[in-house]
């Protein structure tokens, strides 16, 4: 599984960041960030830095994915304004504002040490909205010329698009029972009718059922044994 829950390991309600440090973090928030993210995170409504919102668009990414968006591209209209260690220090004060607990280490200043720590929510996983970024796999099915589906399917899982590819032979498919149609899969999958693959990409959810917006595709077993 891509996602374990708060207590499996190392994650941002293990104390990964100090008072002080999200102290300081807030003044350069103000200085930098506020202008257009607002005083309480939240003015940039597509992608708000506290929140339901925010859980939503970072829930099993880790600290190394965060604060390599902040680093690179914040702010943007000149990123390599602010020194790299007060970014750092911002991150801090978004976890801060975001209600996960200070500790007594500082936020670690290598990428390697950030990719442990793994944004959860406290209770666990939270449901699974359209947008999310899942995988699924299931067996590939055609219904028409350009309309795919995976047939006895899992419930899509939530992954990121950086992640590993499954691992063939410690991570198997288990069968289920769900049918997830693929969207805008490119190139034609078709020669891998009939083969257990896996589409990583956008859920999207509606009457209909669920969809998988692909990003990616891969074959899995070159039968469905189901």
């Amino acid at each position: 599984m891509m996602y374990g829950s708060a207590q499996d390991a190392l994650s941002v309600w293990s104390g990964v960041y100090t008072t002080a440090q999200a102290d300081r973090g807030k003044a350069v928030y103000a200085r930098h960030c506020s202008r257009c993210h607002g005083d309480d995170l939240g003015a940039d409504r597509a992608y708000p830095l506290a929140g339901e919102r925010f859980m939503d668009h970072w829930e099993a990414h880790t600290l190394e994915h965060l604060f390599r968006v902040i680093r690179d591209t914040m702010p943007r209209d000149d990123a390599g304004s602010v020194d790299v260690n007060e970014k750092r220090e911002v991150m801090a004060y978004l976890l801060q504002q975001n209600g996960f607990p200070a500790g007594q280490t500082e936020l670690a200043h290598d990428d390697d040490g950030l990719a442990t720590v793994l944004i959860v929510r406290k209770t666990g996983p939270g449901p699974l909205k359209t947008g999310a970024i899942v995988r699924v796999a299931g067996c590939l099915v055609q219904q028409g010329e350009r309309d795919f589906e995976l047939t006895g399917a899992m419930e899509p899982e939530r992954t990121r698009l950086d992640a590993a590819p499954a691992d063939r032979q410690s991570d198997p498919i288990a069968p289920g029972t769900r049918t997830v149609r693929l969207l805008n899969a490119f190139p034609s999958p078709a020669p891998h009718v009939g083969h257990t693959m896996q589409a990583t990409g956008f859920l999207m959810r509606d009457a209909s059922g669920d969809a998988v917006n692909v990003v990616s595709l891969e074959m899995l077993a070159p039968g469905c044994g189901r």
